[in-house]
């Protein structure tokens, strides 16, 4: 031990920040609240080898793993997908050298770059050589923070397992001298294996998941993670994205202005640090500012592997653009100069920006439209007004002035909207409904009148159609409210009364106070009796294919049914759909679309016709399970005389789906090869065998635009000679 840690002494070791948090996004698996410890497994295959690695990121799983070692257990994949009995793949459980190992190791070791970063004597230091002493925790003296102390030993041990997980990565000796790397030569090329890791060690606090990891061992071509990269062009910098995968630890960037000669942009491996919630967890990137705009660059980008190698991502082309948009135009209240004018006024700094081009003028019905240009041609530069012949005298009218520069940049204004000219009263509003409840209260519903520029309603109200109706309700007037929705309006009246009828009338006002003549004169009857107490939805419960409605019945005595309504969410009227008994107390609504959101509400009617006030209103959706029948009776043949596949099946008759019909040869796995969108078809002849003789292999899957799908059928096979 004395002779490793003198050894030790006299080796520089040199991390970055970013470098030294390198085994968070490549092994880090949160563990759950009844502490079952977790194994990260990834494994990369060669044909004559497979390599696996192997980590745990927790402080305590380490402490345990690091006595009772990893048992690793293989199990061959056979051709439909099951796995073999597992097998141990080494006779005892794989651990961490032995000190006597290490000793040996270091000091025969040879091939160590001077001045780099000595990856095994880091293992070594903080993965083997710095015993835990967790269960002897020193606490601090009196007055001290005990919280904190208990904090900052927990942070270094995790942040000792970081830069040893680091060195494992860097290094496969490291890696294999934790314990955590093993070379499986017992395998054959072009077979499939299924590994398994995990630790026996249980206790009363903590245990361990059992890690599984599929991998067809075929020979290793790092051609395969080159992918096309994408980039943003922005001002003054370019912005390289790339795929990351659970293989790849770090990333180097390098940088060429002439194809021939790259250099390496980063002074240390990139990393970036991303919680489990975050976005474009697939992605990485890496932003250069260090460019002229309008000068092409090639950029590539190679990923560091914790298989301690270094492969090349891909290759592309890019420059920064001129992103900085022009001043935003200032536009002043536009003004109806003319029946059919409309002048607007903008202003710009003085003088504007150099690479100001022109200007646009759009104009949309909504304060967040689209705002579509209104002329053909832009604008020039010094242009400050435009005059508007095309505005819709029925419509609101919203102006928006885009100011762009020579590279295309669009700056546009915030929106003014121009108020026209108007004496022209709205048409008199028309009654809907009008109503009383047993309280007095009085519901009156007019359809809304059509004109864009409604403001309100006026209410008037008389005892008598001849007597002078008085305002009791103005709709309008403030800005907060927009009363062009507003149909429905409440009133209150005496019911201790021998007048049966109370009248009311309405007018109609538009922005400029333009008022209507009177409605025509609603008498609504006040009630003799009371009505029914309103029963309670108290519940629905969602199936596939319908829906049940529990609540409680009215508890009048002279009930004599409930009315149970229904409408789709995003409408106002309600359908009738039942009419039960005064004992019911659930119904099922059978008739519903999955996928589609309904409201419910019911009612009562007594032995006199009078009707209760609506339940709550309850929403549900019928949720949709998107699992398909599966297929029945698939067939295949293949006819010599015709060289043809013929395939046969038999499915229920369900419409709006589609057959799939999966295809492969030889020993290849099945791929998607034709989609047949009849309903109705239950058969397919296929004559493409282009590959030649051999065996080709089918199955067919069924699946509907709804996104569900039934089971792989049966795979099938003819030999073509």
């Amino acid at each position: 031990m004395r002779r490793i840690n003198k050894f030790l002494e006299n080796q520089t070791i040199k991390f970055t920040l970013l470098f030294l948090a390198l085994s968070i996004s490549v092994f880090s698996q949160p563990t759950n609240e009844t502490h079952k410890l977790k194994i990260s497994l990834i494994a990369r295959s060669y044909g004559d080898s497979i390599y696996l690695r192997w980590a745990v990121t927790n402080p305590t799983a380490w402490r345990i793993v690091k006595e009772n070692g990893f048992i690793l257990e293989k199990g061959e994949v056979t051709n439909n997908g099951k796995v073999n009995s597992y097998k141990k793949v080494t006779t005892s459980p794989v651990k961490p050298w032995t000190d006597e190992q290490w000793i040996n190791y270091f000091e025969t070791r040879t091939d160590r770059a001077e001045g780099g970063i000595d990856n095994e004597g880091i293992a070594y230091l903080l993965g083997i050589g710095e015993k835990s002493d967790e269960e002897n925790v020193q606490l601090p003296v009196e007055n001290e923070d005990y919280l904190k102390a208990i904090k900052e030993k927990r942070s270094s041990q995790e942040w000792g397992l970081l830069l040893t997980l680091v060195a494992a990565n860097n290094s496969l000796v490291a890696a294999e001298g934790l314990g955590l790397f093993y070379v499986d030569k017992d395998v054959k090329e072009n077979e499939t294996y299924s590994y398994r890791i995990y630790s026996d060690y249980k206790s009363g606090i903590f245990s361990f998941d059992t890690t599984y990891f599929t991998i067809k061992n075929e020979k290793f071509d790092p051609k395969k993670f080159y992918k096309n990269l994408s980039a943003n062009e922005n001002d003054g910098s370019i912005e390289i994205i790339w795929n990351t995968d659970l293989q790849f630890s770090t990333y180097n960037v390098e940088r060429s202005k002439d194809k021939k000669t790259y250099k390496r942009l980063n002074d240390a491996p990139l990393l970036t640090l991303k919680s489990a919630g975050a976005d474009s967890l697939n992605l990485d990137s890496y932003i250069d500012t260090t460019i002229t705009n309008y000068k092409p660059y090639t950029y590539r980008v190679y990923a560091m592997t914790v298989f301690a190698d270094e492969i090349l991502l891909g290759e592309i082309t890019a420059m920064g653009r001129d992103r900085t948009p022009p001043e935003q135009p200032f536009v002043l209240q536009p003004s109806h100069i003319d029946e059919n004018k409309v002048r607007i006024s903008w202003q710009m700094a003085d003088p504007p920006a150099k690479d100001l081009a022109g200007f646009y003028v759009g104009r949309d019905s909504l304060i967040d439209g689209k705002y579509n240009y209104i002329h053909k041609n832009p604008l020039p530069k010094d242009a400050r007004e435009f005059i508007d012949t095309t505005f819709s005298k029925f419509s609101y009218n919203f102006y928006t002035v885009f100011a762009f520069d020579t590279a295309g940049n669009i700056n546009p204004s915030y929106p003014v909207y121009v108020v026209l000219n108007d004496t022209t009263p709205p048409a008199p509003p028309k009654w809907k409904e009008a109503f009383m409840d047993s309280n007095g209260i009085v519901t009156l519903r007019i359809e809304p009148n059509k004109e864009f520029d409604l403001m309100g309603y006026r209410i008037l109200k008389a005892n008598a159609p001849e007597h002078e109706f008085s305002s009791i309700i103005e709709a309008f007037g403030n800005d907060s409210i927009n009363y062009h929705s507003i149909s429905e309006f409440k009133d209150t009246v005496e019911l201790q009364t021998t007048t049966r009828y109370v009248y009311y009338a309405a007018t109609a006002l538009d922005n400029r106070y333009n008022e209507s003549i009177f409605s025509e004169i609603i008498a609504v009857r006040r009630p003799d009796v009371v009505p029914p107490i309103a029963p309670v939805l108290t519940d629905i419960k969602v199936n596939e294919k319908d829906l049940r409605l529990f609540f409680i019945p009215s508890p009048s005595e002279d009930v004599k049914n409930h009315i149970i309504l229904r409408k789709l969410s995003y409408e106002e009227k309600w359908d009738t759909i039942a009419v039960l008994s005064s004992n019911d107390s659930t119904f099922t609504d059978k008739n519903v679309e999955t996928n589609i959101l309904y409201q419910y509400s019911l009612f009562a009617v007594d032995s006199s016709g009078l009707k209760s006030d609506l339940s709550f209103i309850l929403e549900a959706r019928p949720y949709y399970i998107g699992a398909l029948p599966e297929l029945k009776n698939f067939s295949l043949s293949f006819d010599e005389k015709n060289k043809s596949a013929n395939l046969n099946w038999e499915y229920e008759n369900l419409k709006d789906i589609e057959f799939v019909i999966f295809k492969s040869y030889e020993d290849q796995s099945l791929v998607r090869y034709k989609a047949i969108r009849e309903s109705n078809t239950r058969n397919y002849v296929d004559k493409d065998f282009s590959n030649g003789s051999g065996k080709y292999k089918y199955a067919i899957k069924v699946f509907d635009k709804f996104g569900g799908e039934s089971k792989l059928s049966d795979v099938k096979e003819v030999s073509v000679k």
